[in-house]
């Protein structure tokens, strides 16, 4: 699925030049383009079908899926490869249900809760759209931009292809946050050669192809976050009904694992690669620091919050594997197993803040610690500089790096079940990955 989507072509005859789909189909292929998609929405039923008898005929030689754009009965009625759908097209679910389970459906996303939600389901590949705001539609959601196009990738478990203003000023950018491939109109449809245009983009978009390891740890830890998204702690921290001596004991327990945090923090700072990225990395670290530290001591006179609590085995054996992280000595590890409690809180701070019901809410100060956006920023740096050492790590160091993110990431689960359930429980599902990957 992900080579087909290096070079997808999205047809649009009003941008043809005056030249038939036919040509500039053959042309297209002929030059490289690895996926097409049928995009007909003044077309009659009968019409839309035999342009895409006729087209399907052109790609059948190169192997190159036909894909139709919403429209089922099309699709069904020539056998395509697939359909693509938007967020106010058919519901996935009817669509798998007619197609089978053999067909492509792609479906696009518009937002981050967009591609969330498409993470439930078994789509083949995410159309992240638009990226940039392009002439060729005009009724569509507020562009990602490069740097939500950097995390939309991050975070989907499907292949994605980037939608909108794509062309060769812009592809190698676009390609360079990881996504699998481009979806083009004007820039090989409105081209004076058809398929130089589509030669030159497939060379840009092959040489800036690169493989995303945050994204690759976000698909295995899929499961562990939708859990902790599930977890009561958080929904009535949320509805602003969690008791508080469950809160208490989750900040209390908060407390002791900050002390080495903190710490740990500033060890990884003295570890990274360049001045620039340690001089960053120091301030997100005292930011975070001081953020977290005022957030705590206000809660805590707030709500008369006693501290002086043993450590829990959870808060125990989620500070060790830090420490195992960092005493490794290896940069990309220690900033692997720290990684989770940026990148998960960042997240889950994000969606509290969206679904919480702020008003009255006895918790909306630690709400607003963890969804704000200098935070955020923080954590998308973060990102950047672990992604460019995954890049150039061997193969078992990349591993090692994803066994210590996905460890700290159910460590992380079980932090805030132990913040809800105290000692009534057994935890040792922490110590295995097995069952959440």
């Amino acid at each position: 699925m992900k080579n087909g989507l290096k070079l997808y072509l999205v047809t649009d005859r009003s941008l043809s030049l005056g030249r038939s789909l036919e040509e500039v189909v053959s042309k297209a292929v002929e030059g490289g383009a690895t996926m097409v998609q049928l995009r007909e929405k003044e077309a009659s039923t009968k019409e839309f079908v035999e342009l895409a008898q006729r087209v399907k005929e052109i790609l059948k030689p190169y192997n190159v899926p036909l894909i139709i754009n919403d429209r089922i009965d099309v699709a069904l009625a020539v056998d395509a490869e697939g359909v693509h759908i938007g967020q106010s097209d058919m519901p996935y679910s009817i669509a798998r249900e007619l197609l089978g389970p053999d067909k492509i459906i792609g479906l696009s996303v518009e937002n981050i809760d967009d591609l969330l939600q498409a993470n439930d389901l078994d789509v083949d590949y995410v159309g992240i759209s638009p990226v940039f705001a392009t002439q060729t539609k005009t009724d569509t959601a507020k562009p990602f931009g490069i740097e939500g196009l950097k995390e939309a990738v991050r975070m989907s478990i499907h292949p994605t292809v980037a939608i909108g203003g794509m062309n060769s000023t812009t592809a190698a950018e676009v390609m360079q946050t990881g996504c699998d491939g481009i979806a083009v109109v004007s820039a090989i449809s409105s081209a004076q050669d058809i398929c130089g245009a589509a030669k030159e983009l497939k060379e840009i978009v092959d040489a800036n192809a690169k493989e995303s390891w945050c994204q690759e740890v976000w698909r295995k830890s899929n499961k562990i976050y939708k859990a902790i998204l599930g977890q009561k702690f958080i929904g009535e921290l949320s509805g602003g009904t969690l008791e508080l001596n469950k809160f208490a004991s989750y900040i209390a327990q908060d407390e002791h694992y900050l002390k080495g945090y903190y710490a740990h923090m500033l060890t990884a700072a003295e570890m990274m690669d360049t001045p620039q990225n340690r001089e960053m990395f120091t301030a997100i670290a005292k930011s975070g620091m001081e953020g977290e530290k005022l957030m705590h001591e206000f809660l805590i006179e707030k709500y008369g919050i006693n501290t002086d609590v043993p450590v829990s085995e959870v808060t125990k054996g989620y500070v060790d594997l830090i420490q195992e992280g960092i005493d490794t000595g290896n940069r990309c590890l220690a900033l692997a197993v720290m990684l989770p409690c940026m990148w998960i809180y960042n997240r889950v701070g994000q969606h509290i803040l969206k679904i919480a019901k702020m008003d009255e809410n006895p918790y909306k100060e630690w709400i607003l610690e963890y969804g704000n956006e200098e935070f955020t920023q923080g954590t998308r740096a973060v990102l950047d500089i672990i992604d460019s050492w995954a890049a150039k790590a061997d193969k078992q160091t990349r591993e090692k790096m994803t066994y210590y993110y996905l460890k700290a990431a159910l460590y992380e689960y079980a932090f805030w079940d132990y913040g809800y359930e105290g000692e009534g429980k057994s935890y040792d599902y922490a110590k295995t990955l097995e069952g959440w990957i």
